[in-house]
């Protein structure tokens, strides 16, 4: 919700469920929205914005003027003055596939910090990236979506643990991640994937996911600076 009582709400995709949400980052034709709801005009909601690709989180800036928005690995500014995307993206290339973002005060190692916090689900890194691999192929893109089973599509994306801290500037200050690599050189094993958005409560960062079916954490002791 911003100043103004507006509240301010994305869509993803206009042609696939939410369960299905990877048929549209195959897809690669945006189509998703950002719409404005308004209380004060009987409840009449706007498109403000279309042609989103894979739009998603939402957070209001820290200064109050603008609305960061998930778009795949971008995220966007609209600015509320002007009502408007602003043409330059807030973060160009993020490592990850960008689910949701949050304005914070403090870093997860809970030092006072203006910032955003932006849950990473696959990678869109080196070594490899499906996602990445695929951004120009569209014939293959449309093969897969065609031939291959849609939970397999989910497996074949490379995964990690993955939350990025950005500054107020959309300067990338710091990461948590675990990539699931054997120190011992045994095989990588992800524990807990496709994170969504992290909780800090107490002492603990809680990790919450659109496909895990449990609630992991970490203490916050135990984070590196």
């Amino acid at each position: 919700e911003t100043p103004d009582g507006s509240i301010y709400i994305t869509e993803t995709s206009r042609r696939f469920q939410r369960r299905r949400i990877f048929y549209e980052a195959m897809n690669g034709r945006p189509s998703g929205r950002l719409l404005r709801y308004s209380k004060q005009r009987g409840g009449i909601v706007d498109v403000v914005a279309k042609d989103l690709y894979m739009a998603n989180g939402l957070a209001l800036s820290h200064d109050g003027k603008s609305l960061l928005i998930v778009s795949g690995v971008t995220i966007r500014r609209f600015d509320l003055a002007l009502r408007r995307l602003d043409p330059k993206p807030f973060i160009d290339v993020m490592p990850g596939t960008g689910d949701n973002i949050r304005k914070m005060n403090v870093l997860p190692t809970g030092e006072r910090r203006k910032c955003y916090w932006a849950g990473l689900g696959g990678k869109y890194a080196q070594p490899f990236s499906l996602l990445y691999y695929l951004s120009d192929k569209a014939w293959v893109r449309s093969a897969m979506l065609a031939l291959v089973p849609y939970k397999k599509v989910i497996d074949l994306v490379p995964k990690w643990t993955a939350l990025a801290i950005y500054d107020e500037r959309g300067e990338r200050i710091g990461m948590l991640l675990d990539d699931g690599k054997d120190k011992g050189g045994g095989p990588a094993t992800v524990r807990v994937p496709w994170v969504s958005e992290v909780e800090p409560l107490g002492d603990y960062l809680y990790f919450l996911s659109w496909y895990n079916p449990f609630l992991a954490r970490i203490k916050r002791i135990d984070i590196q600076p």
